[in-house]
């Protein structure tokens, strides 16, 4: 499908838990045995904070922090 990366916020707590201890929460994802290896190669990593913003923001309606117009 043409992507050079996934990101996914879901996992298993214990899973997470483990990669987060190990420093494993970006992996490359061999998706088929069939295909040539870069072909079928997918780097993917566990987002931290699953899809939650990362710590000290805040863009949710009911926050009182000042617009980020970057």
């Amino acid at each position: 499908m043409g992507y050079d990366g996934l990101f996914f916020g879901r996992l298993d707590y214990q899973d997470k838990s483990n990669r987060a201890s190990k420093k494993q929460m970006e992996m490359i994802w061999r998706g088929s045995d069939d295909l040539a290896a870069p072909a079928a190669d997918l780097f993917t990593g566990v987002l931290p904070n699953g899809y939650n913003p990362p710590d000290g923001f805040c863009w949710d309606q009911l926050c009182a922090d000042p617009p980020d117009n970057g």
